[in-house]
């Protein structure tokens, strides 16, 4: 149970480093050579969300960890971290799908004047 609790206060850790990585790069994240800038945004926001998220299933499972006092400091920092992913995914998908509208009239446009 000792250990449980050591890999827990190591994964708290990582969610400070992926709040900084997030703080840090979200105005300019690194994405892959090819890939859209919304498309990279996106699946930068992903990456990171999977990172947190993933650690966090198994240690739900283990009800012993969870009733800590530090256990609740660090639930809170993934809600907030993952709700702050979650916000930026949205907002990027939302401002894509108000530039498909643009597009669209661009598309329907006469060429011939």
């Amino acid at each position: 149970d000792s250990k449980y609790t050591v890999i827990f206060h190591n994964y708290g850790l990582d969610l400070e480093t992926v709040q900084k990585i997030y703080d840090k790069q979200k105005n300019s994240p690194p994405t892959s050579r090819n890939a859209p800038p919304v498309a990279g945004n996106l699946s930068w926001a992903r990456q990171l969300l999977r990172r947190i998220e993933d650690p966090m299933k198994k240690f739900q499972a283990n009800k012993s960890i969870m009733t800590t006092k530090e256990s609740k400091k660090i639930v809170k920092t993934y809600n907030k971290v993952a709700r702050a992913l979650i916000e930026y995914e949205t907002l990027w998908h939302h401002a894509w799908c108000k530039s498909i509208d643009a597009a669209k009239a661009g598309l329907q446009a006469s060429l011939i004047v």
